[in-house]
């Protein structure tokens, strides 16, 4: 974490760490069309299918040729056959394109509590915000409808980019977008990246040479391997910590 050098950019990632999604939508699409999960199934069947389509397609299928959107719809297709063996794709493109749309506007993602306090206080700081996600091409509109997309100065994804966290090369990039928009030279030891991946986030923007901060919204998952003062359990906590570093004596 920060010790002396007060920081001068601080990104974010997006899912898990500002926004939170719920299976449940799954759920509910599903259900309008005449098939019901059990959500127990449904959340290891998601887990597996994203880990072995990350594995095919990564960067949701840019550089394989499948493209997001197809992506997303063989997942789709196979939570809901993991369920219903013997649906017909005709009617799981229609969950599909469902669900894409769904996850393309704020009805199906949530601020977590404390996100709009902490990114007022640091906008007050007058400090450069910056989003770094895995994420694909509807980031930039999901941003905007859960009103939050004008805190940024940027918005760095793995798919417009064409690699993903924890590759250093993204965190790099934010570096080279905020010299591009602002005309400053920021070294990686006044960036702090925010996350709730040990891997992706904490991890990758260490490699990086940045600072980094680990996110774990009242998890009781223990990391062992990270140290205590870069874990926070929720955004409140983590503003009135950083509050003691921009406010105080550095």
């Amino acid at each position: 974490m920060i010790k002396i050098i007060r920081p001068r950019l601080i990104t974010f990632d997006v899912t898990g760490t500002l926004l939170m999604t719920k299976l449940e939508d799954y759920v509910e699409i599903g259900s309008q069309h005449g098939l019901p999960l059990d959500r127990r199934k449904l959340a290891r069947s998601f887990k597996n299918s994203f880990h072995r389509l990350s594995l095919e397609h990564p960067v949701y299928g840019k550089h394989t040729g499948i493209g997001w959107e197809n992506w997303w719809r063989q997942l789709v297709h196979s939570v809901f056959k993991d369920q219903h063996k013997y649906i017909s794709d005709a009617t799981l493109d229609k969950v599909a394109n469902s669900l894409i749309r769904c996850y393309g506007t704020s009805m199906c993602w949530h601020k977590y509590p404390g996100t709009i306090e902490l990114l007022d206080y640091l906008r007050k700081k007058e400090l450069i915000l910056g989003v770094i996600s895995n994420f694909d091409e509807r980031l930039e509109a999901i941003l905007e409808d859960t009103r939050i997309r004008s805190y940024f100065s940027f918005v760095l994804t793995s798919y417009d980019f064409g690699v993903e966290k924890p590759d250093t090369l993204i965190f790099d990039e934010a570096l080279r977008l905020t010299k591009k928009r602002h005309s400053i030279d920021i070294s990686p030891q006044q960036a702090i990246h925010i996350g709730d991946s040990v891997n992706n986030d904490y991890i990758g923007a260490k490699d990086a040479k940045w600072n980094a901060i680990l996110i774990q919204h009242d998890n009781d998952g223990n990391q062992k391997e990270i140290p205590a003062e870069d874990v926070f359990r929720n955004l409140r906590d983590l503003r009135v910590h950083l509050s003691t570093l921009l406010d105080g004596n550095m």
